[in-house]
């Protein structure tokens, strides 16, 4: 048994010494493959201008590993073009459009493609706001749409009728500069007719607007209430016509109060018992109590109607605000604004398209603005964003040129979503010189020559994609060793530099 414990012993001191012998090889081996040797303290050399340089180095290295993590952790977007491939065959327009000189009585919105869709005065999903000249776009009322202008009675008076005014003397008012200001001055109510001699509809209502002067001055009201007219191509009147910004002919214009520094524009019936209804309606109310109630015929609701058929504003002009959107085809085209009537010839020379843009955008049908604007602000996707654009000569158009480009962006999380974006070109364009003959001042005008504000578009073929994405973790860490590793490097060389030429310029010395 002692034999035997013996040997055991021996076996194990044995295996012991061999796992030690193994252990050191082991651990040699590892320190011969260490990249990283260290150099006794005793035998470094440390200098002023080594401190100064390692705290620097510390304070770099700290700044850009605070950079770098945050950049870590924050988002960044990748621009790139591609092809649209789209199959979107409509989109919108969504727009605020201020027409600073033009009333909304005649402010005619429409939309044409090249496709053949030619859509006017469209009413759909717009509204429109009369605003003051004098304030801009800033203050607004909602402007009520007028009747059809199909509508509209025109009265045909019969032959003998014409024959009896043409012997008649003609004792209607013809106004001019000189004596406009004081005849209105000088009654409580006053409805004028500005016209031209050319106009069609002008014509038509001469006849109509004699017989009812006629009618008028056997009413027991007749020396409170007067009936004029102005010719407006009349060289004694332009200078009226323009004050009063008179944009269209015939227009009728009421003046109460002695006042012509604002009036109403009638809207109704253009027969002899129409005019008369809305006078005996319009009487100033301190005349209610001078004629005898007798004298004046009930109300009736026919008179009442006539009541509604004006529309108030001042000698500073209106202007008409159109806000809403439309639903459009996804090919070039172009939507205008100019004025526009059935019952009116446009008196071209004083017409004002002068506009100011507050919001014109372009965006898909199913598009989510309340994201969209966190993504895009509006400055960035429309050109024409709360800017004005004026009018320098008469008979221009102004023309704006879009070229819409769609914008899809891509979130973190693979929400797409889609826009368009846009840039815009302007010009002020006068097709050909118009001259202003007495007489028949633009006789020879037709419609498309109006002044108005066109907006072009065209769809780009091309697409703005952004892409949202994060910094790989590999790539942080590779940056991180790059950025310490070699700043520590670099200014380990400077310092050696440093080092060792202080040291052979003192032995120079």
């Amino acid at each position: 048994v002692e034999v035997f414990g013996s040997r055991s012993s021996a076996r194990a001191f044995s295996a012991a010494g061999r796992l030690n012998v193994t252990s050191k090889n082991m651990a040699g081996l590892l320190e011969s493959l260490h990249l990283y040797r260290k150099v006794p303290r005793d035998l470094t050399d440390a200098t002023r201008v080594g401190g100064v340089l390692s705290l620097a180095t510390a304070f770099v290295m700290l700044y850009l590993l605070v950079a770098n993590v945050r950049d870590y952790l924050s988002l960044r977007e990748l621009t790139d073009v591609a092809l649209d491939d789209s199959t979107e065959a409509q989109m919108r327009i969504y727009f605020n459009i201020t027409m600073e000189r033009l009333p909304c009585q005649f402010a005619s919105l429409d939309v044409s493609d090249v496709m053949g869709t030619s859509l006017s005065n469209v009413t759909q999903n717009i509204v429109k706001f009369k605003v003051g000249a004098a304030h801009g776009h800033r203050t607004s009322e909602y402007y009520f749409e007028a009747p059809d202008a199909a509508a509209i009675v025109h009265e045909e008076l019969q032959a003998h009728e014409l024959d009896e005014l043409e012997v008649l003397p003609s004792e209607l008012p013809a106004l001019d500069d000189s004596m406009f200001e004081g005849f209105v001055r000088s009654h409580d109510l006053v409805l004028v007719a500005f016209g031209a001699p050319w106009c069609p509809w002008s014509q038509r209502l001469e006849p109509v607007w004699r017989k009812t002067w006629q009618l008028l001055k056997d009413k027991p009201y007749a020396r409170w209430v007067r009936m004029g007219r102005v010719d407006c191509t009349a060289a004694a009147a332009q200078a009226t016509c323009q004050r009063h910004h008179i944009h269209a002919f015939p227009t009728i214009r009421i003046y109460r109060h002695r006042q012509t520094h604002s009036h109403e524009n009638y809207l109704g019936d253009r027969s002899s018992d129409a005019f008369i209804a809305f006078v005996e309606e319009a009487l100033p109310r301190h005349l209610q109590g001078i004629i005898h109630p007798e004298a004046l015929p009930a109300p009736t609701a026919e008179s009442s109607k006539h009541s509604t058929t004006a529309e108030s504003t001042s000698l500073d002009g209106e202007g008409c605000q159109l806000t809403g959107w439309l639903h459009i085809s996804r090919v070039p085209g172009s939507f205008r604004v100019a004025a526009r009537s059935d019952v009116h010839s446009f008196n071209t020379r004083v017409m004002n398209v002068s506009h100011h843009v507050d919001k014109l955008l372009f965006g898909y049908l199913d598009e989510s603005p309340r994201r969209l604007h966190k993504i895009l602000p509006i400055g960035e996707r429309s050109s024409l964003y709360q800017v004005s654009f004026m009018m320098h000569q008469e008979l221009a158009t102004l023309k704006h040129y879009l070229k819409v480009v769609p914008f899809h962006h891509h979130a973190l999380d693979g929400e797409v979503t889609k826009t368009y974006m846009y840039k815009a070109n302007y010009n002020e364009y006068r097709p050909r010189k118009l001259e202003w003959y007495e007489g028949k001042a633009d006789a020879h005008v037709d419609t498309q020559l109006v002044p108005n504000a066109i907006f072009h578009y065209d769809i780009s073929p091309v697409k703005v994609v952004t892409t949202q994405e994060t910094q790989g973790f590999a790539s942080f860490v590779t940056k991180i060793c790059a950025v310490i590793g070699g700043i520590y490097t670099v200014v380990g060389l400077f310092d050696n530099v440093i080092y060792h030429g202080g040291q052979a310029a003192k032995k120079l010395a």
